[in-house]
């Protein structure tokens, strides 16, 4: 997976070098109007790497962000696991006639919850 990664990153940079040196003859200037400083004369390619720079970098930090999250829910959900993997490990090693008892008295107890005359005080 890492390689099919590797040669679309160096495939997107290529076409970005490419596109740059494919107009980089033109002499093409544009005027930049940021809210507090104003560029005049810009070669437009420098324009297009500069926004495209900016959204690499938007784009990491908002994966930055999604991949912290899925490995902090991950962490828990393994934890979660384990926990549930030890509980059947230690059911799995019940004896039988223990497990039979213990299946009865909740048994009885559910019977007891559920008749009108079993809740409550007795004196």
């Amino acid at each position: 997976m890492w390689v099919l990664r590797a040669i679309l990153v160096a495939l997107v940079v290529v076409c970005v070098v490419a596109f740059a040196l494919y107009n980089v003859g033109s002499g093409q200037a544009v005027t930049v109007d940021l809210i507090w400083v104003k560029f005049v004369e810009v070669p437009l390619i420098t324009v297009v790497f500069w926004s495209f720079a900016a959204g690499v970098l938007i784009s990491l930090f908002l994966f930055i962000s999604v991949y912290i999250k899925l490995s902090v829910q991950l962490r828990a959900t393994r934890k979660q696991a384990r926990a549930l993997e030890g509980e059947v490990t230690i059911l799995r090693n019940r004896p039988i006639e223990e497990s039979a008892d213990l299946l009865m008295r909740s048994e009885k107890q559910d019977e007891k919850a559920n008749s009108p005359f079993g809740a409550g005080d007795r004196k």
